[in-house]
């Protein structure tokens, strides 16, 4: 009858502390919220910022779960849009980030992989898998080998992942299309 006691007691006592931690950090996380989000749109700034050199961002209500963009110079003229986009690779979602502009794509960043295979598919985020989309104008193809016009190098090994980031284009392209259209 003691030794029930005391296994009660004990996990009472842990229950309660589990319970104390979990309200501190939801508190704290709700104290910071605000700051927290200015961190984020920060981070979210400088990667667009290395896309395309704009003076301002504003964003541009898209479909499902993206994220869209309009950069602009200083006298409000639209330099292209920069879209955040994902698709299932080899662990999970793949998060890319496109900048386009006059359909074509002027760069891309790779802003999450890291439930890609560590060595093979996380090498999507590598710069000279990165930098081959630069330029296509059309739907990307993933390739083995000897890409030509509109199509990408797989990374050795992780074709999945690389079918993910060119499809995370392809939707880019495809919102391009839909908000240029509306924008006209």
């Amino acid at each position: 009858m003691k030794q029930s006691k005391v296994i009660f007691t004990d996990a009472l006592c842990l229950f309660v502390i589990c319970l104390v931690v979990t309200f501190a950090v939801a508190g704290t996380r709700s104290v910071f919220k605000e700051r927290i989000a200015e961190q984020e749109w920060a981070q979210t700034q400088s990667v667009m910022s290395q896309l395309i050199k704009a003076d301002e961002f504003e964003e541009v209500d898209v479909s499902g779960d993206n994220q869209a963009f309009k950069a602009l110079d200083a006298s409000g003229e639209t330099l292209g849009y920069l879209f955040v986009t994902q698709a299932y690779g080899y662990g999970s979602d793949v998060s890319v980030m496109s900048a386009i502009s006059n359909g074509e794509i002027v760069g891309i960043d790779i802003l999450d992989a890291s439930n890609e295979t560590p060595g093979l598919g996380q090498n999507v985020t590598r710069k000279d898998f990165i930098d081959q989309f630069a330029g296509l104008t059309g739907t990307p193809e993933v390739v083995k080998n000897a890409p030509t016009e509109n199509q990408v190098e797989a990374v050795t090994g992780a074709t999945r992942s690389s079918n993910a980031v060119a499809q995370s284009v392809e939707e880019a392209l495809v919102l391009f299309e839909q908000v240029a259209a509306s924008e006209n």
